[in-house]
Formats: structure tokens, C-alpha cells, sequence
């Protein structure tokens, strides 16, 4: 039976390689998630290892709470180093410092910029064992008046610095003239940086213009030979005040790595997630094409049966086919997943992401995996049919003309057994929209399996509407083409099994990429609503960088005496409520001139006679929910450790762009740990909009990193940011679209096969060659048509779903693209024509006399 099913496989090449391109296609994208975040993970391990080169230990300020991916840890006294050096066992201490958000304007006015990697501020160590920069050019700078720059922006030939030029460096204590005297690698010999940007200063410099006088971010420290880590670190955790931790290179290596998980590890599962989307849509195609090729052989297969093969044997027979299929796949898809890799990081990178560049590490796993689901999905895809294939008897192959497909039930088992599939795949939906979990992941788990299951049951139920839907949708073709249009009429809708099963691919992938629009619209209307009344700025200035803006800008425009501007800062807090404590984000703003630029919608106690000192601002779902009023106090805790109490002032109402928690920037910047807020806001007090934007940008020449937007404008470049992910998601989408193309494309190709003698006697009877092309094209346009009319409106009804079930404050109105609903319909059609050229063209080609003798 293994050489049967090897022979079969060769026997029938073109079906062979379109059934393993759709296996190809989902390993190739589940190896590619694997390598891609691979490759990051090796990146970025490296690059803790090149962090701590030379460096025993590293003393820092303790975060309070939470995890130091989400605040920046409070800086450390430099009267420490002595201290530290002096314990015994210690060869070295030194004080280092790094600041995220110090930006080098080249000689053209073109801020050196990245997005993801920092674009940071440090200092230079004399001690070149500690240090992981290595000089590559000119000089270590020296003094108030100089400074370095890494060697990958230094060779960039999109910048313009050379040594001894004089530069701008916008630091978090304003811009500054600096002269450029050498070039820095981080790392040697390779460069480490991954894509980071680096201004070096010598170590009393950094301390002034990054903010931190007679401070230090981190004290690197390394022991003498021979001494035990575990108990150095014990006498050095003896000379340290409370609120300061000392960590060893290897715990720093680990927590460099748990953090860059976090955004990793999400990152590889939602690419995962689209690749056993592909995967899914494959297995209807391999399922519909085992189906038609075994419909096809039923004389073959009775003849097995006759001469002795047991149902066991037939069954493993087709098994081992599709065994055969997924395991030449996945060793296709291996190959490809490496190149798609490659393509994936360009593709990520051309929509902004800046992935840095590294090894493609192709371990055991995603090997394993490869295999896994190549021959997993394969061979599940294939047993219902072979299990079908089992049953035929001796004798099937004396009935000419039988067909196991065409035979197929259009009764109430399928309607009984489509039903509950139906019912089980709308309630786990709905659970996974509407239900209350602990965390996302079991959530998202149960949503997908309800989707997956509903998409199933739409499979089952399709037969039995399919032949009157696309007799309905292909009328038109007997009006524009009487012969051509109303046989490929009649072919579309003569055996409904084969039309849903070749539909259905389509359907999931249109369902999908309509669901996603519907949202996508739909966030889009409820943010422009929101926002057209939550501002009352005239402007709004940003970061094209992670790091934020300095907090010297708001003091310029309101030196300049352009209006009103107001930094807004958020932070994580602890906050003590009573008995209980939350981790939650604090917005930080001046209050006093807060409704200048928001509708801040006070709906208790007011914003006259504010105590910046001691006042707390607090959403009002959130005072209902903690049982807060006017006047009650809480306490907070600060990233830096410092507390403060605060008293109830006023509540309000609206939400959404802030966070539900405000205080006064006097109180946070006597605590914060960093000098930038997120975004400013500014209220003109000249007229003009035109001559307040100007007296605006003359400001903001000093901060290249800022953007400058009025309100629609602002909402505008929101909406460019989500239609952005909405068309990456697409694309990732498309994938799917393309098993639905080649599926179509198989399904014609082995419908052309299995009509030969048909084919024959239309010719012979005198269809022309363009007729014969045309009813095939048509045909494939009228299933398409059908597949995608209902890929529309289920994903229509998830969409509306999925925009109901989440949050109010996030979505609040439904909205539906009709004309990119349209669109998608046209587009499907185009889809389906397309899908047709092959087989049109292979039917057109065939002589007349052989088709007509073929059996």
C-alpha cells in the first residue's frame, strides 16, 4: 500500500504540487514566526552579554512594584561608588549612566531617529574592562562642549557628521552645541548595538545635561579574581541604603531577556496565530481535493477492494498519501520559512517596525514543529475522505458514472449534525466576546476555538444553499453569454459539495479580513467622535521617538508667549486605597490650566482653588468602583519609592485619552524618574492660526524629535497609524486569501479531469476554444461570487460582534464600509477569474477525438 500510495502521488504530479503548496505556504509562515523571533531573541541575548562584558555586578535603584520594563528605575547616589569600592573583594566600581531620548542633529537639521531601539544618552569609562564601547576614531570627548557618537549612525549615509564638526544634542535638560570628537562601537569586534543610537560625554557632563547631578543610573562593579559571587554580593548589599539592590551579571542577563519576552513572545504568537490561519484554510482545500480525487478513482479503489485489500488497507493507502504530501511540504516549507523570514523582517520594517538585523537561527523546534503541522494538518485534513474511501465496496466500480462526491447527503444528518456544530461554535464565540476571564490568552483561546468551529459548521450547512444561491448569483451569466454563461451556471451549481468545499476557503479568509475592517471602522468613527470632543488645543505636539519630550519644551512656547502649553506625563503609581492597592498609569499635568485644552468634564467639585500639592483628579466609573467621594484621601507610591498623600477634588467624566488618575506635575517632578512628558498640548493666544503654528515651529527647531499637529490633523495621523496595522493584518490575511486561489485553481484543474469526455462532446458539437476558456472563467467566478457573499456577511457578524463586545471607551459606535464590503465582492470575482486562466486554458487545449474516448 506505501508503494500504491507513491506511485499514485507520481502518477498525478500537477495535483501532487497543488495540494503540498498549500501545507508549503502555512509551514513556511509558522517557520518564518519562529526564526523571526528567534532571531530577536539571539540579538538580544547577545546584547546583554555585550552589556555586561567585564561587570561582576550592577547596583541600581529598586523599583517599589511593578517590573522594570514598565517604569524607569530611580537613579543611585555617585557617593556609592566609593563605598562600594572600598568592600572588600571588589577590584572596581564604577558609575554609569543611560538615558533614553538624547537625539544628535546632524549637519543638515536631520534628527538621528529610530523606532524601538532607544536613541540614548551615556557616559564613557576610563576603565575600558568595564566599558562596553570601544573608540573606533578621533578622541574620547572631554568637557562640557563634546561629545561621541556610535559608528553605525557616524557611516550612515542618510546623516551628515563629520569629527570636529559642531552639533545640536536635544537632551532632557534642553538642546545644546556639542563638537563631535570621536566614533564609539558598542561591542567589539562585532557591533552590538542593534540598531541603538548612541551620544557619549564624558562622566561630570552626562551627569549635568541628562539630568542627574551628583547621580548614577547604575554602578557597575567587578570582583577581584578568585572571589565568591554569591557572598561578595552580600557584604556589597551590606553598604547599600534601603531602596538600592545590587543584581549579578547573570541575573542581569536574565531580566534583559524575561523583558525583551514580553514583547517578543507576543509578537511570535500573534504571527503564529495567522499561520494556523493559513493552516486551517488549508485543510478544506486538501479535504476537497482528496474528496474529488477519490470521487474520481472509486473503479480503482473497488478493484483493490476486489482482489483483496481490506477497508484498512485503502484507508491507510490514502493516509499514507497525504503523509507523503505534508512531509515533502514541510521540508518545502522549512526552506522557504527561512527565506520567508527574511522577507517577513523587510515587510515589518517597511511598515516602521526598525527590527534589528541577526542571525536566522533554525533550531529543533521550529524543525519539529515544521514537521508537526505539515503532516499533522495534511493528514487531518485527508481522513474524513479517506475514511469515505474505506467504505467503498468491490462492486462500486461496475456503476459508470458514480461518484462518491456527487452522491453526497444533502439531508437532515447534515442539517442535524451542521446545526449543532453551529449552536456549540456561536455559544464559545459569544463566551469568548462576552464572557469574563482572568487574562487575554484564555479569552482569545476560546474565541478562536468558537470562530474555528462556526467556520466549520458554515462548511457542513453550505450544500444545503449553495446550489440555489449560486443558481441566483450566476443569472446574470445566461443574459451576457447564453452558451458559455449558462453552462458555467449549470457547472457551478450541479454538484453543491464540491461548490461550498472550493467556496469555503475563500469564505474564512473574506470572513476574516471583513471582520477586521468592520473593526478597524468602527475604532476609527468612535475615536474622531471622542476626540472632536475631548480637545479643546489648538495644538498638539509629539515624539517620532519612544523617549517622549523634553519637559524644557513646555517652559519655551510659555516663555515665548505663545499660549497656554500643557505636558502631560503618564506614570506607573501604586496606589493605597483603604485595605487595598492598585498598580495602575497617572497622568501628570498642571491642573490649573488643564481646561484649556481638554474637556475635562468635572461632573463633582471643581478645578478653582486645586492644591497642586495635595489634590487628586479621579475618573468617575473608577471613584464608583474603589467607593471614593470628594475629600477622601489615598496614598501613593511612586516608581522612585517616594509617597505622597492626596485628597478626592473633583471627579470627572470623560476618558480615553488619559489615564483615570491625575495629579499635578508640581507634585509628580519633585518623584518622577525621567524629564519628558508624552505629548504637549497648546492653547494660541494669537489668532491666527497660521502665525501660531509659525511662532510655534520656531520653537520647535531646537526639538527635531517634536511634531507639531492641530487637532484634526492629530486625528488624522492616528487614524494613518491603526489603517496601517489594519493593512498589515490584511496582508498577513491575504495568505489565506492566496490557499483560497490555489484551491480554486486545484478544484477547476481536477473538475477538468474528471469532465474530459463532457469537454469532448461540448467541442464536438462546436464550442469554440474562447467559449470553452470563458465557461470555465465564469464558473470559477460564480463560486467565488458564492464564497464570498457568505464570507461577507459572517464576517459582517462577527465584525458588529467584536465591535459591541469591546469596551465602550474604546469603541462606541458600529460602523460599516459598504463600499469596501463591495469592493472585497469585486475583488473576490477577480479572484476567481484569475484562479480559472490554468484550467480554462488546459480545457481549451484538449483534442476533441481523445476526450471524447476517454473513460
Amino acid at each position: 500500500m506505501l508503494r500504491l500510495g507513491i506511485k499514485s502521488l507520481l502518477a498525478h504530479k500537477v495535483r501532487f504540487a497543488l495540494t503540498a503548496s498549500t501545507i508549503v505556504i502555512g509551514v513556511a509562515f509558522v517557520v518564518a514566526s519562529f526564526v523571526t523571533a528567534d532571531s530577536l531573541r539571539s540579538g538580544f541575548d547577545q546584547l546583554a552579554e555585550d552589556i555586561n562584558t567585564g561587570t561582576d555586578y550592577t547596583v541600581r535603584g529598586e523599583l517599589p512594584f511593578g517590573e522594570i520594563t514598565e517604569a524607569v528605575a530611580p537613579a543611585v547616589s555617585a557617593d556609592l561608588v566609593d563605598d562600594i569600592a572600598a568592600v572588600d573583594g571588589v577590584e572596581i566600581a564604577k558609575g554609569g549612566l543611560f538615558v533614553n531620548g538624547v537625539i544628535p542633529v546632524d549637519g543638515n537639521g536631520e534628527a538621528v531617529t529610530t523606532f524601538g531601539p532607544p536613541v540614548a544618552g551615556t557616559n564613557w569609562l576610563e576603565d575600558e574592562s568595564l566599558s562596553q564601547f570601544y573608540l573606533m576614531e578621533g578622541r574620547w570627548p572631554v568637557g562640557i562642549g563634546e561629545f561621541a557618537i556610535d559608528i553605525t549612525t557616524f557611516e550612515d549615509d542618510g546623516y551628515d557628521f563629520e569629527l570636529g564638526g559642531t552639533y545640536q544634542v536635544v537632551t532632557p535638560t534642553g538642546p545644546r552645541e556639542f563638537t563631535l570628537t570621536g566614533v564609539a562601537q558598542f561591542g567589539f569586534p562585532e557591533n552590538a548595538g542593534v540598531g541603538a543610537i548612541f551620544s557619549l560625554f564624558d562622566t561630570a557632563t552626562a551627569q549635568e545635561i541628562l539630568g542627574f547631578p551628583g547621580e548614577f543610573t547604575v554602578i557597575s562593579v567587578r570582583a577581584e579574581a578568585g572571589a565568591d559571587i554569591a557572598e561578595l554580593q552580600t557584604r556589597i548589599e551590606a553598604v547599600l541604603p534601603d531602596g538600592v539592590e545590587v543584581i549579578t551579571a547573570a541575573d542581569s542577563e536574565e531580566e534583559f531577556s524575561d523583558a525583551t519576552e514580553t514583547f517578543i513572545g507576543p509578537f511570535q504568537t500573534i504571527l503564529l496565530v495567522f499561520a494556523f490561519i493559513v493552516l486551517f484554510v488549508s485543510t478544506f482545500i486538501i479535504s476537497n481535493t482528496f474528496n474529488i480525487v477519490l470521487g474520481q478513482r472509486v473503479r480503482e479503489l473497488s478493484l483493490l477492494r476486489a482482489v483483496g485489500a481490506t477497508p484498512g488497507q485503502v484507508r491507510m493507502s490514502v493516509l499514507t498519501e497525504s503523509a507523503i504530501i505534508g512531509a515533502v511540504a514541510s521540508v518545502a516549507g522549512l526552506g522557504l520559512g527561512m527565506l520567508g523570514a527574511l522577507g517577513l523582517k523587510a515587510l515589518l520594517n517597511f511598515f516602521g517596525a526598525s527590527l534589528p538585523d541577526g542571525p536566522l537561527p533554525l533550531v529543533p523546534r521550529t524543525v519539529l514543529w515544521a514537521v508537526v503541522v505539515g503532516v499533522g494538518f495534511t493528514v487531518l485534513a485527508s481522513l474524513v475522505p479517506a475514511i469515505k474511501a474505506s467504505r467503498i465496496s468491490p462492486v462500486a466500480g461496475l456503476a459508470e458514472g458514480t461518484s462518491s462526491d456527487e452522491g453526497a447527503s444533502l439531508g437532515w444528518p447534515r442539517l442535524a449534525s451542521g446545526g449543532v456544530l453551529l449552536a456549540i461554535g456561536l455559544v464559545a464565540t459569544g463566551l469568548g466576546l462576552f464572557g469574563d476571564f482572568d487574562g487575554a490568552t484564555p479569552q482569545l483561546s476560546t474565541l478562536g476555538a468558537g470562530a474555528a468551529v462556526t467556520f466549520v459548521a458554515v462548511s457542513v450547512l453550505s450544500p444545503l444553499v449553495s446550489r440555489a444561491v449560486v443558481s441566483l448569483l450566476a443569472r446574470p451569466l445566461e443574459w451576457m453569454m447564453p452558451i458559455s454563461g449558462r453552462l458555467a451556471r449549470a457547472n457551478a451549481a450541479r454538484n453543491p459539495r464540491r461548490t461550498s468545499a472550493t467556496a469555503v476557503a475563500l469564505t474564512i479568509g473574506l470572513a476574516l479580513v471583513t471582520m477586521v475592517s468592520i473593526v478597524g471602522q468602527s475604532l476609527k468613527v468612535s475615536f474622531g467622535d471622542r476626540l472632536a470632543n475631548a480637545f479643546t488645543a489648538d495644538f498638539i505636539v509629539t515624539a517620532d521617538t519612544q523617549a517622549g519630550l523634553p519637559k524644557t519644551l513646555s517652559s519655551d512656547i510659555r516663555a515665548a508667549g505663545i499660549g497656554t502649553p500643557v505636558g502631560f506625563d503618564l506614570d506607573l503609581v501604586q496606589i493605597d486605597i483603604g485595605d487595598s492597592q492598585v498598580e495602575t498609569q497617572l497622568t501628570a499635568a498642571r491642573v490649573s490650566d488643564l481646561e484649556a485644552v481638554i474637556n475635562i468634564d468635572v461632573i463633582e467639585g471643581s478645578l478653582d482653588g486645586f492644591d497642586p500639592q495635595t489634590g487628586l483628579l479621579i475618573q468617575s466609573d473608577v471613584a464608583a468602583d474603589d467607593n471614593l467621594g470628594l475629600g477622601d484621601t489615598v496614598e501613593l507610591t511612586f516608581v522612585s519609592g517616594d509617597r505622597a498623600t492626596v485628597s478626592v477634588a473633583a471627579i470627572f467624566d470623560g476618558n480615553g485619552f488619559w489615564s483615570s488618575w491625575f495629579i499635578d506635575s508640581a507634585l509628580y517632578d519633585q518623584f518622577a524618574t525621567t524629564a519628558f512628558d508624552d505629548v504637549v498640548m497648546v492653547q494660541s493666544a494669537i489668532d491666527d492660526p497660521e502665525a501660531a503654528r509659525a511662532a510655534i515651529d520656531d520653537v520647535l527647531d531646537s526639538y527635531p524629535q517634536a511634531v507639531l499637529e492641530d487637532r484634526q490633523e492629530f486625528q488624522e495621523s492616528i487614524e494613518s497609524s491603526l489603517n496601517t496595522v489594519l493593512v498589515l493584518v490584511n496582508v498577513f490575511l491575504g495568505f489565506a486569501l492566496l490557499i483560497a486561489l490555489i484551491g480554486i485553481v486545484s478544484t477547476l484543474t481536477l473538475s477538468v479531469f474528471e469532465r474530459i469526455r463532457e469537454i469532448g462532446l461540448l467541442r464536438a458539437v462546436g464550442m469554440t476554444r474562447r467559449q470553452m476558456r470563458r465557461m470555465i472563467r465564469w464558473e470559477a467566478a460564480a463560486v467565488s461570487l458564492y464564497g464570498a457573499v457568505v464570507g461577507v456577511v459572517l464576517g459582517a457578524a462577527f465584525g458588529m460582534a467584536t465591535s459591541a463586545a469591546i469596551p465602550e471607551d474604546i469603541i462606541d459606535t458600529i460602523a460599516v464600509p459598504y463600499l469596501q464590503l463591495f469592493i472585497f465582492l469585486v475583488i473576490s470575482v477577480g479572484f476567481g477569474l484569475i484562479a480559472a486562466l490554468f484550467p480554462a486554458f488546459r480545457a481549451s487545449r484538449m483534442n476533441v477525438l481523445d476526450a471524447i474516448a476517454d473513460e
